[in-house]
């Protein structure tokens, strides 16, 4: 027992030592995965505990939020990012607004995904008639310019975060079918499929447990960058006046008080606008990461 303690010692370092090297491997081959993990990370935890992080509500007003002349006063001890026109803490409401933003842009994304990823995998699958026409209505969604189309539903149903949750999750799906589709064409005649239909598996099993988990990282890659171009969306609407309403605070929004200030407020405008940008490069990076990490070539023993 005494000669075998050490060994199995020394045995352990060495296990703890590897996984360290292949972590750190890991980093240096795909830094724009970790990256873009830390970025998300961080919007997330910034959505799910705004209240904590925020130092204040983001619907408070304060009297000293604005300078003797009625300005919104300039970032100091208490309002680190400046206060807006009404005397609101600038950054509690970009706090707040990454619950909007991620809120829209994961669930709009995830409606997409269910859509796109049960017609294209239909429409590769079983080919023939169906497949054209489930192709000619893909067509016809993307046919439309697709920030009009949105534009117009948010108006119909009237603007909430609700409302513009739904009509990009409805209308967006287009691009993943096509890419589902795709990829389903490519592999549906492999072995392990035609062993599927060989010992009878049915055609809903087939498509949901033998291709879809093949074909699932080219689908995981573009649901990342949807995410991101989802909340460049919701905040182009919402910068419209068609989005998110106030006092309810999203990026969009922000920017469109913004643009109104900036001579003489600018941290208005740049508070928002850097936020907009980190979160949609984080995604992005996300992405690329994922591209990087789920293609073979890039697969090192």
């Amino acid at each position: 027992m005494s000669i075998s303690t050490p060994a199995t010692n020394q045995t352990v370092t060495a296990q703890e030592r590897s996984f360290v090297f292949k972590v750190f491997k890991s980093i240096r081959q795909f830094p724009m995965l970790y990256l873009g993990a830390l970025i998300v990370l961080a919007l997330i935890v910034c959505a799910v505990f705004a209240p904590e992080i925020a130092h204040y509500p983001y619907q408070k007003q304060f009297m000293d939020g604005l300078t003797q002349d009625g300005q919104p006063h300039p970032p100091n001890a208490q309002f680190i990012w400046g206060a807006d026109e009404v005397g609101r803490d600038v950054y509690s409401r970009v706090i707040y607004g990454s619950r909007v933003s991620l809120t829209v842009g994961v669930f709009s994304t995830a409606i997409s995904l269910l859509i796109g990823t049960v017609l294209g995998l239909i429409s590769g699958y079983f080919g023939g008639f169906i497949d054209m026409v489930i192709m000619r209505l893909t067509d016809t969604v993307l046919a439309f310019p697709f920030l009009i189309f949105c534009m117009a539903l948010v108006a119909i149903l009237s603007p909430s975060e609700k409302n513009v949750l739904f009509a990009i999750g409805v209308l967006g799906w287009g691009t993943m079918a096509r890419v589902v589709r795709g990829q389903v064409l490519a592999v549906k005649e492999f072995e392990y499929v035609q062993a599927a239909r060989a010992i009878g598996a049915s055609s809903w099993r087939i498509m949901f447990v033998a291709l879809l988990p093949n074909i699932f990282g080219p689908v995981m890659v573009l649901a990342a960058l949807n995410v991101g171009s989802n909340i460049i969306l919701e905040s182009g609407l919402s910068y419209l006046g068609i989005g998110v309403q106030q006092p309810v605070p999203s990026w969009g929004n922000m920017i469109a008080e913004g643009l109104q200030t900036y001579q003489f407020a600018p941290w208005m405008l740049w508070a928002p606008g850097i936020a907009l940008v980190i979160a949609v490069l984080g995604f992005n990076l996300l992405a690329d990461g994922l591209r990087d990490i789920l293609d073979p070539r890039n697969v090192t023993r």
